[in-house]
């Protein structure tokens, strides 16, 4: 029995649970090559011993620090806070810790490597990476990631044939919109994209014109308007869509709050939704299906995506060399009274 002065250590755990230290290290760091029942057996001994081990310890004998890094941006929308959520609980459930490094809007998105190299100084295990340009800023991610030791992860989009990545096909759900509004009889049919320097708003906005031409239908520069992913943008850039185009039976917003902008623009120019103009967004926020009417817009699993880069990055620093994984997830169009209307529209 050990007195009540006695530091418990390593070796007593492993004495009590007759394996080597090496195999309780094992244990402790979560390593795969385990038997269950050694693994049992070492656990209750850590538990019947009451053995915390050292976080630095751990970190120095298993060259790991058991902290991942998140480099994002657009802590302020709604699907890069689920995302990160989805992050923060799956590496919670693997004894994970997260340090997250935002780069700010504007000039900066320019140039990542201060942020990722901030990240690297910390000795994190791995990288997420989420962050939206798909121009100057990725490619300075490609030209800085290399000095770096530490598997990466991308999520919400695919960078190159380096890099894993977790994402769904923006441009494949938004041409399943422009499939339903044809089906519903719509043929001028406009786009609000997000910023054009986001990948995400880059290929919805390549959907809309894909299925516009599969469908042989207008898909000029005038049917699309930017906006930046805010309410106020989307009734801006409705607006001037009306104004070029008062003809318009439809519109696909890249995002939600785009979406809601639009449909307060409709209705003070005194158009019915979706009578005279259907109206589509992108998320399906949990306020999509209270909006007025409510709002047809795409799914997507954002939390699991955050999960799932987690668990990839989890897998790479493991030992798992397969290179470039991409795992698709399924978005998914959810229709609702902005495109369809009410059973009392539909009557009339």
């Amino acid at each position: 029995m050990l007195g009540s002065r006695h530091r418990v250590t390593i070796k007593d755990v492993a004495a009590i649970s007759g394996v080597s230290t090496q195999t309780v290290s094992r244990v402790i760091n979560k390593r795969p090559d385990v038997a269950p029942g050694t693994r049992e057996r070492v656990e209750d001994a850590i538990a019947t011993l009451g053995y915390r081990p050292s976080a630095v310890a751990r970190t120095l004998v298993a060259r790991r620090s058991n902290a991942i890094g998140v480099l994002l941006a657009g802590m302020g929308y709604t699907g890069t806070t689920l995302t990160l959520a989805g992050i923060v609980d799956e590496a919670a459930n693997l004894g994970l810790t997260v340090l997250i490094a935002e780069l700010p809007e504007g000039d900066s998105l320019d140039d990542p490597r201060p942020a990722i190299s901030a990240l690297a100084e910390r000795h994190v295990d791995g990288i997420i990476m989420s962050v939206p340009d798909v121009g100057h800023s990725v490619d300075r991610i490609r030209a800085v990631l290399p000095e770096q030791r530490e598997p990466v992860v991308f999520v919400k989009a695919g960078v190159s044939d380096t890099y894993s990545s977790v994402l769904v096909d923006n441009a494949a759900a938004v041409e399943e919109v422009v499939d339903h509004l044809v089906s519903i009889g719509r043929t001028r049919i406009g786009h609000i994209s997000g910023p054009a320097n986001w990948h995400e708003a880059h290929d919805r906005r390549e959907g809309w014109e894909r299925a516009l031409h599969r469908h042989e239908l207008e898909a000029e520069p005038g049917l699309c308007e930017e906006g930046d992913w805010s309410p106020a943008s989307g009734a801006t850039a409705m607006s001037a869509l009306l104004d070029r185009r008062p003809d318009l039976d439809a519109v696909v917003a890249a995002n939600d709050g785009m979406a809601l902008g639009a449909m307060h623009t409709l209705r003070g120019r005194g158009l019915r939704i979706p009578e005279d103009v259907a109206v589509t967004g992108f998320d399906d926020i949990d306020e999509a299906a209270w909006f007025a009417p409510t709002l047809t817009s795409v799914g997507q699993p954002l939390e699991e995506m955050g999960r799932q880069a987690v668990r990839r990055l989890w897998s790479e620093f493991n030992g798992d060399a397969t290179p470039a994984v991409v795992i698709p997830l399924r978005a998914e169009l959810r229709i609702r009274e902005s495109t369809i209307g009410t059973t009392d529209s539909r009557s009339e």
